[in-house]
């Protein structure tokens, strides 16, 4: 008997490495993509079509492909650049800043196809075409999206740490007396008030009104939040530890634009007699998202103290001078006097692990033929379909080496609506109170 056959030991196979490549857009298909260094560029083409016949009835003529044009517009190019990090994932492991720039840019578009009749007494005409224009982009200052995008994270940064702000309330203490005696007397105040409203017959009730909003809003509510706030802080110093958190600030924006290209000899023809223009309606959105990764040491650190934590260091006294200022709060809702000043003496109680801004804008054009119709030549005619959609967007991301700090500006018109009836209640109260000299 033979031996047996040895067994065949199947080696195992040689793993291959192939870097991660993004998945090819379609224009490479075709020859199309575009490779400069670490920038990619794909065009965003559309086959322009504009066509039609034309019928003379007597006597009786028909010319098909009276005008036909055809080309291939490109509408812009869609774009990608990175820098690249092959041991982002060892950073990342190690606890690392890992973060890299990177810059997208697409476009990308929907045509339909619409169509045209005209007629007149003794001529009919007949087309279709397609129609669209390239992306609208009109991106707007992104100071007030990262003003408000800082303010959100610092925010919640301030809710991990438990800090309070204390040196106002601690300089207007003088007041608090004056403003218990004001509480306490309000029920005696009230009567004489309504006392004061019968002999005036109702002229004094908006000062009356006006008093008390004011004692409300910038004496009591103030007041119950700075003792709560006083009491959470000094819990929060006693049991604090260090820790690393992961903190985002996000803002976004809105808004629409239209226009209408009216149909002229500028625009193109599509049939005897009939020009085509466009009007078109914009959605735009804008918005910025700053990411940070924090390691606290509020414990660890030697130089952060109670007095860091309870906001009464030397460097928090701009921002108290500004608090203290008459009519500061005034001065606050149409800028960003307060936010700016207490960033420029900021101090963050850790370090920084990463910080991230990414900023993104897009846009969604509707664009809808409108038709010109020759009148005066006798000319009437009905268009119909056509629609297309033109969608743009950026995204860019770039690593930041410390946390922004928010700008003196002017507040933009949404910022200042944002609470506007208690606004308008604390203006309209304090401008009661003044005595408006008669004229004479």
């Amino acid at each position: 008997m033979g031996q047996p056959k040895p067994k065949r030991i199947k080696t195992p196979k040689r793993i291959k490495f192939y870097p991660i490549l993004p998945r090819a857009p379609k224009g490479q298909k075709h020859g199309l993509l575009v490779r400069s260094g670490n920038i990619v560029a794909t065009p965003c083409l559309y086959n322009r079509v504009v066509h039609w016949n034309q019928t003379q009835k007597a006597p009786y003529l028909f010319e098909p492909n009276k005008g036909d044009f055809r080309n291939v517009v490109n509408l812009g190019n869609s774009t990608k650049s990175l820098t690249r990090n092959p041991g982002w994932k060892v950073a990342v492991a190690k606890g690392n800043n890992a973060t890299s720039s990177y810059s997208r840019t697409g476009i990308s578009v929907q045509v339909s196809m619409y169509s045209v009749f005209a007629e007149r007494l003794n001529n009919e005409s007949s087309g279709y075409g397609r129609i669209t224009k390239a992306p609208i982009i009109n991106e707007i200052s992104y100071t007030p999206l990262i003003n408000k995008a800082v303010g959100i994270l610092k925010n919640k940064l301030n809710g991990h740490v438990g800090k309070a702000q204390l040196a106002p309330p601690i300089a207007e203490a003088r007041e608090i007396h004056r403003m218990l005696r004001q509480i306490n007397n309000l029920a005696l105040d009230t009567v004489k008030a309504l006392i004061a409203i019968k002999k005036t017959r109702g002229r004094s009730a908006y000062k009356h009104a006006a008093n008390v909003w004011l004692g409300l809003n910038f004496g009591v509510n103030p007041l119950l939040k700075d003792i709560e706030s006083a009491a959470n802080s000094i819990l929060e110093y006693n049991t604090r530890m260090d820790h690393v958190v992961r903190l985002t600030g996000t803002a976004s924006t809105d808004w629409t634009s239209s226009s209408i290209i009216e149909p002229d000899g500028s625009t193109e023809q599509i049939a005897a007699g009939v020009r085509v223009g466009y009007a078109q309606s914009c959605q735009h959105k804008q918005g910025v998202q700053i990411v940070a990764g924090i390691n606290l040491q509020t414990r660890s650190t030697a130089s952060y103290s109670v007095y860091d934590h309870l906001g009464l260091k030397l460097s928090e006294l701009p921002a108290t001078l500004w608090e203290l200022t008459p009519f500061s709060w005034a001065v606050d809702y149409f800028t960003t006097v307060s936010p700016w000043l207490d960033d420029m003496f900021y101090t963050l109680p850790g370090t920084t692990i990463y910080i991230s801004q990414a900023t993104k804008y897009q846009s969604e054009n509707t664009i809808d033929p409108i038709i010109w119709v020759d009148k005066v030549a006798g000319w009437r005619g009905y268009l119909s379909g056509g629609r297309s959609v033109v969608k743009y967007f950026h995204f860019g991301r770039a690593s930041l080496s410390q946390l922004p700090s928010r700008s003196l500006s002017i507040k933009s018109i949404d910022q200042i609506g944002s609470n506007g009836l208690t606004k308008l209640l604390n203006l309209s109260s304090v401008l009661a109170q003044m005595r408006i000299p008669k004229l004479v």
